[in-house]
């Protein structure tokens, strides 16, 4: 069997082949990346026979309705979804198998409704129902959305094999797959609680607004194949909803406001790591000059690239910042600080900003 992510960054896709027979499907494809899709087909050979989306996602444009016009595939989504052209409605527990490729499809609303999870060869595509390590999962409170199904659904978890490896259908750490036996350990939706804890531990959460998200979610009910036809902001973890920084995420990291982190940087003697990722450095927000780019999921493997004296940790909101402070300060930095608010609060106050490339 051919297995494959296939985009870069944070939104993923993933491609499930037959080497025997050449059959394929794609899973999660994201419309402004149709013709990438296509020209890898035709370039190894693969005829697409069916599209799947896990869900009906609210932060981009499903490619699904695109691929289907432009090769004849199917369109294939759980048998609840609303999105008007799907031609293929998918029941829990139904598999579809093509040459030496079966993949089967559980039911696990929670994120939306008509969310599924993917079993194929040993790997869980687990779409936005579950992220991996403090990605959480997948905002609850967009329509369709429900922390009580969410709950019920994570039990489908229970009688699978912790070695079963985990693809998540976002990661905006830089990380590409995962183990459920790590996931059971690290993912704080994971952690055991009653179903009154998980719903009081959800409504702590703070997430950031969702009307042009709703918009999304209209948009892919209708089908719609115009890239341009919803305004998407770039360079954010959108769907992501995960547990705001406290006690078990290391030590505390004390903050800098904007203002002050502009005043300490201007006098010399401070560095300023951004751990966001590359599309969000270069992104609408643009990047603090002099800044160091090292996305939050690498800093572990790229320590020695931080320098040793004060340090200021720069994300979009301040919530990745905290932590990776946190991961500084347990590695034995002595002087570092959050920028309070992130890039967001930079822009808000006026503060120069650059658009350079990450690279």
């Amino acid at each position: 069997m051919i297995f494959r992510q296939l985009n870069p960054g944070a939104c993923r896709t993933y491609l499930v082949a037959s080497e025997k027979t050449k059959e394929a499907l794609l899973i999660d494809p994201v419309l402004t990346k149709v013709d990438e899709y296509l020209k890898l087909l035709k370039d190894e050979g693969l005829r697409l026979k069916v599209a799947v989306d896990t869900h009906t996602h609210a932060d981009h444009l499903s490619g699904c309705t695109a691929l289907r016009d432009k090769t004849g595939a199917s369109y294939a989504m759980h048998s609840s979804a609303g999105v008007v052209r799907v031609d293929k409605r998918l029941e829990d527990g139904e598999t579809l198998g093509y040459g030496d490729a079966t993949l089967q499809f559980l039911h696990a609303p929670g994120h939306t409704q008509d969310s599924l999870i993917v079993l194929a060869g040993g790997r869980l595509l687990s779409g936005d129902f579950l992220f991996i390590g403090e990605g959480g999962s997948g905002r609850l409170d967009l329509p369709g959305g429900s922390i009580h199904a969410h709950y019920d659904s994570l039990k489908r978890l229970d009688a699978m094999p912790g070695g079963t490896l985990m693809f998540p259908g976002h990661d905006y750490r830089g990380n590409a797959q995962s183990t459920l036996e790590a996931e059971r350990a690290s993912n704080p939706v994971l952690s055991p609680r009653s179903r009154e804890e998980y719903l009081k531990w959800w409504e702590s959460l703070r997430l950031g607004p969702a009307e042009w998200m709703k918009d999304v979610l209209k948009a892919n009910v209708a089908c719609v194949c115009d890239p341009n036809a919803v305004k998407i902001p770039q360079g954010v973890s959108a769907c992501e909803a995960c547990a705001p920084a406290g006690p078990s995420a290391g030590p505390a990291v004390p903050e800098w406001s904007p203002q002050e982190v502009k005043q300490k940087h201007a006098g010399g003697g401070v560095s300023l790591v951004d751990v966001r990722e590359p599309e969000e450095y270069s992104g609408d927000l643009g990047h603090v000059r002099g800044a160091t780019l090292i996305p939050l999921g690498q800093l572990g493997d790229r320590l020695a690239e931080v320098p040793k004296g004060a340090v200021v940790t720069i994300c979009k909101s301040g919530r990745r910042s905290a932590r990776a402070g946190a991961q500084l300060l347990a590695a034995g930095w002595k002087d570092v600080h959050s920028m309070a608010g992130g890039m967001e609060a930079w822009n808000e106050a006026g503060l120069p900003v650059e658009f350079t490339a990450s690279v």
